[in-house]
């Protein structure tokens, strides 16, 4: 066990630093081609801008060549060198060389069979592109976008449903370049990023609309997890360009529960706030967590303090279940496949912070900073 353990993090930090690398590359050449993009006529910019929001159905994302104009505007002001390379700091801030980069270059190194140049194309397009856009996109429709210290907030919002369209149409211009010598592989890779994209989009509307309901049931929850935040990662490794179709399923439907994990860690942030980027703690809307709440209070529950470390309890309970199935699925790599610790070793990690998160909002430090707001939704139901 403990050899087990010393392999896994030595690949743990080999693919760290492998994600660092790759990303380092490609962060420059995202900043370069949006750059390009920005030159394009503020007509062709608009229309891509609608293409953009009528593919994902929300009409609130379109730019016209008015706001365009404006944006340039400010881009001009503050210089395009400030103000895209800050825009793309911002919208990869999350942790996607961790839980995307990183796994996905030990999933195609254990598998074997994928060129260079296609990795490179494949994991930039698929593994990076679309899941910023998408979590832009997210951040414009929940209005969690963050200031900018210098540029004026509505001019950053239009930076952000303009880029968000842009980084998706640089995210297919590159899926088209991954040619791996096997048309069908090809045409899969199309066929699935489709369906990926119909699955993510149709539960980013179902997101955007429980936001406004009363009560959300923990079947939609599920729906809306599995169906957006789960399909993402799903997508990525379901893409991977490879021969090896039942690893390649394997890796598709560890991801998906991986992501679920991951999501219930992200709800839990959320309630603690973080101090690093000037977020106060709020309660998800929606989530697990507020679910097993409103559920908890209908019973008759009064103590909201009780309601919230039984919900966080529950929460918990889901978030293991969901590692259960990554465990499941984990056992059907061939105990030979050559990064096997490094997933060992990330599923094992991703599960203490799970564990060390609930701990923590147990001890109840944020719960006076949501009660007030948690109290007003319990009490509007």
């Amino acid at each position: 066990m403990l050899f087990k353990k010393r392999k896994g993090l030595s690949q743990s930090k080999k693919y760290s630093k492998k994600a660092r690398e790759f990303w380092n590359v490609k962060e420059q050449e995202m900043i370069d081609e949006i750059m390009q993009y920005m030159t394009l006529p503020d007509e062709k910019l608009s229309k891509l801008s609608k293409n953009y929001s009528k593919k994902i159905g929300f009409d609130e994302l379109f730019c016209d060549k008015e706001e365009i104009e404006r944006f340039k505007r400010i881009l001009r002001h503050f210089g395009e060198q400030i103000v895209i390379p800050d825009f793309v700091k911002y919208g990869t801030r999350t942790g996607f060389l961790t839980v995307v980069i990183a796994p996905a270059l030990a999933a195609a190194d254990g598998v074997g069979d994928i060129d260079q140049d296609v990795i490179n194309e494949w994991l930039y397009g698929i593994g990076i592109c679309l899941p910023v856009s998408a979590d832009i996109t997210d951040s414009v429709i929940d209005k969690e976008v963050l200031k900018h210290p210098l540029i004026p907030y509505n001019t950053w919002i239009t930076c952000h449903k303009l880029g968000a369209a842009i980084i998706f149409y640089i995210g297919l211009r590159h899926i088209e370049k991954v040619k791996t010598g096997d048309e069908t592989i090809d045409k899969r890779i199309i066929r699935r990023v489709g369906e990926g994209l119909k699955n993510v989009c149709e539960k980013q509307r179902v997101d955007y609309e429980t936001q406004k309901k009363p009560h959300v049931s923990l079947h939609v929850i599920e729906k809306i997890y599995e169906g957006k935040i789960c399909e993402i990662e799903a997508t990525v490794f379901g893409t991977m360009p490879s021969k090896k179709l039942e690893l390649v399923k394997t890796f598709e439907e560890g991801a998906r529960y991986f992501a679920g994990e991951l999501q219930v860690v992200d709800d839990i942030e959320d309630l603690l706030g973080d101090v690093n980027l000037g977020k106060d703690p709020t309660v998800p809307n929606p989530s697990f967590f507020l679910t097993y709440c409103i559920d908890l209070w209908n019973k008759g529950g009064e103590n909201i303090r009780e309601i919230m470390e039984e919900a966080m309890k529950k929460t918990k309970d889901r978030g293991e279940q969901y590692h259960s199935k990554v465990e499941e699925i984990l056992e059907k790599l061939p105990k030979n496949f050559s990064t096997r610790p490094f997933f060992e070793m990330t599923i094992w990690y991703y599960n203490k912070v799970l564990k060390d998160k609930v701990k923590r909002f147990l001890k109840g430090d944020t719960y006076s900073d949501i009660e007030p707001k948690l109290l007003e939704i319990l009490k509007s139901k």
